[in-house]
């Protein structure tokens, strides 16, 4: 009698389609403990602070009595930025958990938006105010030109992220790499522009805004940029960066401390560094003002 022919078992699993390709995933980045972590925060904290005071320490040496400002500025600039990257890694964390499984995409459209919405008004702001002398027209054109501006920007940020991301789904870095430059050269480009246009008789502006705004910006992407996650496990960060940190830091402070009048070339030069200078150059000049002031009293 002929046997019958054995019948395979059906997998439990559905088979996908050949045609579909296989989903995305983000490759999972190495774990490190808690002090690695910090120590690679201040390491990249460190070179951002170092990138993040360089026009504010170009605009100040120009100044004879402020030579060698740049690791005086870095230093006033490395704890807000520690602060920054550490609560920008924790943002992310917070963001990837509503991502839905297309983080990558979602947070390079996000950025890409805020920037081109931000770099929006910027200009439509110095335009009105250069052309238009009638405040509630400017204001309700304003409002209404941003509005339209925001929803268009929209689409054109997702179509930009999708591409972004893909590129670093398929580990194009190089194209990558371009796109990024390109975008920092134009927010480059457009800040040099807004400097030459706001301080202009028109447009009513200091040369102050001018100084804040690039100082700002500059503050901004060197903090979005120190806070990617795969500055988290480096080791030679986090075994480097504190000590150096800590030297740049008292060097310095030192230095500020040294030089009496730095504080007023800095609060019109780059007035943005003001405070955290006057900090850190006088840390005991409103204890001895005080006591001054209690002794006249008496």
């Amino acid at each position: 009698m002929p046997s019958m022919p054995s019948i395979p078992p059906r997998s439990s699993q559905p088979s996908r389609p050949p045609s579909q390709p296989p989903p995305p995933h983000e490759p999972e980045l190495p774990q490190a403990s808690r002090l690695t972590r910090f120590g690679s925060a201040v390491g990249v904290a460190l070179v951002a602070s170092v990138l993040a005071s360089g026009p504010a320490a170009m605009r100040v040496t120009s100044s004879l009595e402020a030579r060698g400002i740049w690791p005086g500025l870095a230093a006033a600039t490395l704890v807000p930025m520690i602060v920054s990257v550490l609560t920008l890694r924790q943002a992310r964390v917070g963001l990837r958990a509503f991502s839905l499984g297309d983080g990558r995409k979602r947070t390079w459209s996000l950025f890409l938006w805020v920037g081109f919405v931000f770099f929006t008004l910027l200009a439509f702001g110095a335009l009105l105010r250069a052309t238009t002398h009638h405040h509630a027209l400017a204001g309700a054109t304003f409002a209404i030109l941003t509005g339209v501006a925001a929803i268009v920007l929209v689409p054109i940020s997702l179509r930009l992220g999708s591409i972004a991301a893909r590129w670093q789904t398929e580990n194009r870095r190089v194209l990558l790499a371009a796109f990024v430059v390109a975008l920092l050269a134009g927010a480059l480009g457009i800040m040099l522009v807004l400097a030459r246009i706001l301080p202009g008789g028109a447009s009513g502006a200091t040369p102050a805004v001018s100084a804040n705004l690039v100082d700002v910006l500059a503050f901004a992407m060197a903090a979005l940029l120190a806070s990617r996650p795969e500055f988290e496990a480096r080791r030679t960060l986090a075994l480097f960066g504190p000590p150096v940190a800590a030297a740049l830091f008292i060097f310095g402070v030192r230095y500020l401390a040294a030089s009496p009048t730095i504080g007023t070339t800095v609060e019109q030069r780059a007035p943005a560094f003001g405070p955290a200078v006057s900090i850190l150059a006088a840390p005991d000049r409103g204890q001895e003002s005080g006591s001054t002031g209690r002794a006249q009293q008496r």
